[in-house]
């Protein structure tokens, strides 16, 4: 059987695309394997919203170049942050890659499938949930909207029926995952929000814990506060970035809210 090998580095979204897109690969006949020296395919899953991240990716493509020479039939594939609408310019840079596909996709050369909708084989007992992809916001420092593109959120029948399929599977616990998780659904036909799918998960037979990240204070509403509180499987755990105490800063990184909104955010 061939062997693959998936190489991820960044945030908990790609850390669950990756889970996934193992899952994928196996159904489809891949055995995964502890390096890429072993593997017939060699899926880095990149990152690029720090510059070390960016630097490890690159170290980790030019380390491989010799795995290439060495084995010319390897396939040598990089999703992630990485990947833009440069194809052809990371073409260029690195010979060495035969496929770039973008983030939260499946491999192009492979059979399509919905990469969400791909549920992992042997889950933990706490597992990743994306919910939302993508990214409005545009803060002045940030590539994420630039790479993950708008934001288009799961719909909730959808989400509901997968966490219930991983609960079957043994998950006691699920963390969901979007860039900007508060903003939940806005996309959506009926407009459900972050708190109506808490409110729908929380009666999921079997399902101990929920959690959810990345927060945005701009985006946080009075009703999810108030819904995490009388939701008894909803951890009170909130990971809520301040990024600076100062306005003209925040201004300046067009975070969309003053150092009072997020104390008052914080009072409540």
């Amino acid at each position: 059987m061939p062997q693959y090998y998936i190489w991820t580095i960044g945030c908990q979204m790609n850390k669950a695309e990756s889970e996934r897109l193992g899952s994928y690969l196996e159904q489809l006949g891949y055995q995964p394997t502890p390096t890429a020296e072993e593997a017939d395919l060699v899926v880095l899953n990149s990152c690029v919203v720090r510059q070390s991240a960016e630097n490890r990716v690159i170290n980790k493509l030019n380390a491989l170049k010799s795995l290439k020479r060495l084995r010319p039939g390897v396939t040598l594939a990089v999703t992630g942050c990485l990947v833009n609408s440069e194809v052809d310019q990371l073409k260029n840079n690195f010979p060495q890659v035969d496929y770039f596909f973008e983030p939260g996709d499946c491999p192009q050369w492979l059979e399509k499938a919905e990469l969400a909708q791909v549920l992992p084989q042997h889950p933990a007992p706490s597992t990743f949930v994306p919910i939302i992809q993508g990214c409005n916001n545009f803060c002045t420092y940030c590539i994420v909207p630039y790479r993950r593109g708008r934001e288009s959120s799961r719909p909730v029948e959808e989400i509901t029926d997968e966490v219930k399929e991983l609960v079957h599977r043994g998950v006691k616990e699920v963390t969901l995952l979007g860039q900007n998780v508060d903003s939940y659904g806005h996309d959506l036909p009926d407009k459900p929000d972050l708190a109506d799918l808490l409110t729908e998960l929380n009666t999921i037979d079997g399902l101990a814990r929920i959690r959810f990240l990345t927060n945005h204070p701009k985006d946080m509403s009075s009703k999810l506060i108030e819904t995490i509180a009388y939701l008894d499987k909803v951890c009170e755990l909130i990971c809520l970035p301040a990024q600076s105490g100062d306005n003209d800063i925040l201004k300046a990184m067009r975070r969309g809210y003053t150092v009072e909104q997020y104390r008052q955010l914080i009072t409540q």
